[in-house]
C-alpha cells in the first residue's frame, strides 16, 4: 500500500485505513454504502462529519447497527436503487468491497452520483484482478456447489444453509446478489470504466496485498491440523496475522482502492 497513514488514522493497511484517509475532515454529511454493522461509518465521528448515514440490504446487519450506534443514521433498503435521498446530499460517500457483490453495477453507481454534490469524494474499494484471484474462496460456493453445502452443513446446520444460501430473504447467495452469482475481480482499467462512464474522475488507485489469497487458504487447510496439537494454533494465528500485515504494507494487487470526484455537470 502507497498510502501514508497518519498516526491517528484507527485502522490498518486495508480498506478502512485507506477509505477513512481520504475522507474530507469536517464534512457536512457521508454516507456508507454497505454499512453492514456501521463500525467503519462509527470511526469517521473523530473527522468531524456532521451527519453519518449507512444502508445496507442485510436486515441482520441493519438490527446489529442499531444495535450498536443508536446515534448513527442506518436504513435498510431493499433494493441497490433507487435510494430515499435528495439530489446532492451527501458531501462524500464509501463503498467498500460492495460492487464486485452487485449485477447492476452502473445502475449503483449512477444513484451514488446523483445523491453526491459536485466535486464530492467517492471512495470504492473492490477485490483487484491479479495472479492469485483464482483462490477466491468466496467463489467456492459457485465452482463446488456441492462440496460447500457439504462442508457448511457440517460446520453449521442444514437450517442455517437454506437460510443464507438457498431462501435468503434479502435476494442473496450467502453475501452476493442473486443475479450476480460471482465474486467480481477487478483491474483498474475496468473500475475506472465504470466510474467514467457514471461521471467520476479517478484521482488516485491504491491497493494492498499479493499473497493474501493464498496465506488465507494455507491457513485455512493446516488449522484445523494444527488446532488438535497442543501449543501450536496461536502462533500459527499469529504467525498468519503478522505475514497478513506484511502482505498488506508491502504490496498493492490483491485490493484495488480508488479515490473519485463527481463531475460538476455543465
Amino acid at each position: 500500500m502507497r498510502t501514508k497513514l497518519s498516526a491517528d488514522n484507527p485502522h490498518g493497511h486495508n480498506r478502512y485505513g485507506f477509505a477513512w484517509h481520504h475522507i474530507p475532515q469536517g464534512g457536512a454529511a457521508h454516507l456508507d454504502f454497505g454499512c453492514y454493522d456501521s463500525v467503519f461509518l462509527a470511526t469517521l465521528k473523530s473527522k468531524g462529519v456532521t451527519r453519518l448515514v449507512g444502508v445496507d440490504i442485510s436486515a441482520d446487519a441493519v438490527r446489529q447497527a442499531h444495535e450498536r450506534f443508536a446515534d448513527i443514521e442506518v436504513i435498510r433498503i431493499s433494493k441497490t436503487v433507487s435510494l430515499p435521498f435528495g439530489k446532492g446530499a451527501f458531501t462524500s460517500i464509501t463503498i467498500l468491497d460492495v460492487i464486485e457483490h452487485v449485477d447492476e453495477q452502473l445502475a449503483l453507481l449512477d444513484e451514488l452520483n446523483r445523491v453526491l454534490q459536485d466535486n464530492g469524494i467517492l471512495v470504492v474499494t473492490v477485490p483487484g484482478r491479479h495472479l492469485f484471484s483464482f483462490l477466491d474462496a468466496g467463489n467456492l460456493k459457485f465452482r463446488f456447489p456441492r462440496v460447500h453445502r457439504w462442508y457448511y452443513r457440517r460446520k453449521h446446520t442444514e437450517a442455517q444453509y437454506e437460510y443464507r444460501y438457498v431462501s435468503n430473504p434479502d435476494g442473496l447467495v450467502g453475501d452476493i446478489s442473486v443475479k450476480k452469482r460471482w465474486h467480481q475481480h477487478f483491474s483498474a482499467a475496468q473500475l475506472k470504466t465504470l466510474l467514467d462512464d457514471s461521471g467520476f474522475n479517478v484521482v488516485e488507485f491504491d491497493g494492498t496485498g499479493f499473497f493474501i489469497r493464498a496465506i488465507k487458504n494455507v491457513e485455512f487447510l493446516l488449522g484445523p491440523v494444527l488446532s488438535r496439537v497442543e501449543g501450536w494454533f496461536k502462533p500459527l494465528q499469529s504467525f498468519f496475522r503478522k505475514l497478513e500485515v506484511l502482505d498488506a504494507r508491502l504490496f498493492e494487487s490483491a485490493n484495488l482502492f480508488c479515490v473519485a470526484r463527481k463531475r460538476p455537470r455543465t
